[in-house]
C-alpha cells in the first residue's frame, strides 16, 4: 500500500512537471496600476506551478517559488508630470503631455529590452509564451526573438490600438467610448460624440503605433524580422480587464477575453499589523483616500489640499491616506499616512465605509467588489468616465477637482457616509460583478495556458485581423457592386434604345 502511495506521488510529480510551462512577462508602463494587474497574473501561473521571470521597474514585495523578477528601474516621471495635471486638467493640457508621457514609456522599453540580463536570458534560455502589457507595443517584437506566442494584458477598457491587434470590432453606434462616459444605448447626440472621440482616438492610437514602429524598426530590422504590423496581428490573446457589469455589454472575438477585477483576490491578504489595528478599532469605520499610483497627494495645491484636511478633521470617521511624503502639514489626529497602501484588502475590511478615489477602473471595480461607496475626484484618462459611470449608477458622488473646496467635499462625504441607499446600491451591484461562471483570475489562467497548450491557439485568430479598412467595412465589394450595378444600367440601355428606338422616317417624293 506505501508502495501504491510512493508511485502514486512519483507520477503526480511527473505529470506536473510535464505540464509547467516557462512564461516571460514584460511591462514597463510608467503607471504602477498598470503592472498590478499583469503581476497578479503572473504570480498566479508562479503558484500554479509555472516558471515566471517579470521584467518591470519595480521590484518584487514578497519572494514567491517559481518567479523571478527582473528589475530594470525607469526614470522618475511622475512627480512633475502630474503637478502640472494638478493645475490644469484640461483636455488641451491632456494632449500636450502625451507625447511626452508615450515617449518616456518608448525609452524605458528600449532600455529594458536591452539591458544586459534581459538581453542574456532571451539569448541564452527558452520560453513558452510572452506576456506584455499595452504601453510601447514594439516589445511583442520579442516573441520572434523566442519563438512563443503572446498574450497582451490591458489594464483598461478595450482601445481600438489593442481591438486592432485581434480584430475586435468596436461598433460606434452602440459601444460607449471609455474616455466619456456616455449612457448606453446612446441617444443620437451621443452617437454624434462618440463618432467624434473614435475619431481622436484613432489619431492617439495612430501615433502610438508610428512611434512604437521607430523602435520596432531600431530593434528588429525588417531583413531579420517580420513588420511591425505583422508582429502585432501575431498576437495570439487580449486579456482585457474589464466586465460588462461595470462598463457596458460588447462584442468580442475568440481572441479577446473579459477578465475585469483580475487584480483582486478572492480571499483579501492580511494587514500590516499597523494598520489591521488602526482599522479594527474605528468603531464609526474608517475611509480610504488614495489618488492611485500616479498622481501623488503632495503635490495637491495648498488651497484644495487644505478643504481636505480640515474635511477630514471634523469628521467622526478615521481615515487611510496615500501620501507620498514623510509628514503632512496640519495632519488631523484621525488621518494614518502610508506611502503605500494594499489597497484591495483594507477595502475588503468590514469597518471600510467610503473610498475617497479619483477613479481609476481598477479601483472603482475593487470598491463595487467588495462594495463600498466612492466619492470621486477625477483628473485625467478614463478617471472621469468611470466615476460619472458610478454616479449615474447611484453609489458614489462626484466632486470635479476644479470646483473642490471644503463646502462641496464636506457635503459630498457626508452624503455617502449618513445616506444608505448609496452603500446598499453598491452592495446589488457588488452581486451583480460576482456572479460569474468563474473567477477573473481562472478565466485568465485557463486562456493562457490554452494558448500555450495549442501553440498559440491559430484556429482562435479571427481573419477579420487581417483585413484592412476597406475590407473589413466591405468598401472593396461595395465599390465593385456599384460598378456591376452601373455598367448592367448602362447596357440594358444601350439595348433598350437598340430595340426599341424610332425607325427614321421615309423621305416622300413630291408632285
Amino acid at each position: 500500500m506505501v508502495f501504491q502511495v510512493r508511485i502514486l506521488i512519483l507520477l503526480g510529480t511527473v505529470l506536473s512537471a510535464t505540464t509547467a510551462y516557462r512564461i516571460l512577462s514584460i511591462n514597463v508602463s510608467p503607471s504602477r496600476s498598470h503592472i498590478i494587474v499583469q503581476e497578479a497574473l503572473v504570480q498566479e501561473l508562479a503558484r500554479r506551478g509555472h516558471h515566471v521571470t517579470m521584467v518591470s521597474p519595480y521590484p518584487l514585495q514578497k519572494p514567491l517559488e517559481n518567479y523571478r523578477q527582473i528589475t530594470v528601474p525607469m526614470p522618475d516621471w511622475g512627480k512633475d508630470a502630474m503637478q502640472n495635471l494638478m493645475k490644469d486638467q484640461s483636455q488641451l493640457a491632456m494632449i500636450k503631455n502625451f507625447p511626452k508621457m508615450n515617449w518616456m514609456a518608448l525609452d524605458a522599453a528600449n532600455n529594458t529590452i536591452n539591458h544586459p540580463e534581459v538581453q542574456r536570458i532571451i539569448k541564452e534560455e527558452k520560453f513558452d509564451l510572452l506576456v506584455v502589457g499595452l504601453m510601447a507595443d514594439f516589445l511583442l517584437g520579442v516573441a520572434n526573438w523566442l519563438g512563443t506566442p503572446t498574450v497582451v494584458v490591458h489594464p483598461n477598457v478595450a482601445m481600438e490600438v489593442v481591438n486592432s491587434m485581434v480584430g475586435n470590432p468596436s461598433p460606434i453606434a452602440t459601444v460607449p467610448n471609455s474616455m466619456r462616459g456616455m449612457p448606453s444605448p446612446m441617444s443620437f447626440t451621443d452617437r454624434l460624440k462618440n463618432s467624434l472621440i473614435w475619431i481622436l482616438e484613432g489619431s492617439f492610437g495612430w501615433y502610438m503605433m508610428k512611434t512604437s514602429e521607430q523602435f520596432y524598426n531600431s530593434n528588429f530590422p525588417r531583413d531579420q524580422f517580420p513588420s511591425y504590423d505583422e508582429v502585432r496581428r501575431n498576437v495570439s490573446l487580449v486579456l482585457v480587464n474589464q466586465h460588462f457589469t461595470k462598463t457596458s455589454p460588447r462584442p468580442y472575438v475568440q481572441a479577446m477575453v473579459e477578465v475585469g477585477g483580475l487584480q483582486i483576490k478572492q480571499t483579501p491578504d492580511p494587514l500590516p499589523e499597523d494598520i489591521q489595528k488602526w482599522v479594527d478599532d474605528a468603531h464609526d469605520g474608517f475611509i480610504l483616500f488614495s489618488l492611485g499610483t500616479n498622481l501623488l497627494s503632495s503635490t495637491i495645491p495648498k488651497e484644495k489640499l487644505d478643504a481636505l484636511i480640515s474635511t477630514f478633521s471634523k469628521i467622526k470617521q478615521r481615515v487611510i491616506w496615500k501620501w507620498d511624503t514623510e509628514d503632512m502639514p496640519n495632519k488631523p489626529a484621525n488621518v494614518l499616512l502610508r506611502k503605500w497602501l494594499p489597497q484591495n484588502d483594507i477595502l475588503a475590511h468590514k469597518n471600510c465605509r467610503l473610498f475617497v478615489t479619483h477613479g481609476g477602473l481598477g479601483g472603482v471595480a475593487e470598491a463595487q467588489f467588495h462594495a463600498v461607496p466612492l466619492v470621486g475626484i477625477p483628473f485625467f484618462g478614463d478617471q472621469q468616465a468611470n466615476v460619472i459611470k458610478v454616479d449615474n449608477e447611484g453609489w458614489a458622488i462626484t466632486v470635479h477637482f476644479s470646483e473642490l473646496t471644503e463646502a462641496s467635499f464636506s457635503e459630498a462625504i457626508n452624503e455617502v457616509l449618513n445616506n444608505a441607499s448609496y452603500t446598499e446600491t453598491v452592495k446589488q451591484l457588488s452581486d451583480l460583478y460576482r456572479d460569474r461562471p468563474q473567477s477573473a483570475m481562472d478565466t485568465a489562467v485557463f486562456w493562457t495556458e490554452y494558448v500555450i497548450r495549442h501553440k498559440g491557439a491559430r484556429h482562435m485568430r479571427y481573419p477579420g485581423a487581417d483585413l484592412n479598412f476597406f475590407q473589413s467595412h466591405l468598401l472593396d465589394v461595395i465599390a465593385v457592386l456599384c460598378v456591376g450595378v452601373f455598367v448592367l444600367v448602362k447596357v440594358i440601355i444601350i439595348v433598350c434604345r437598340m430595340m426599341c428606338g424610332k425607325r427614321p422616317k421615309s423621305k416622300l417624293k413630291r408632285y
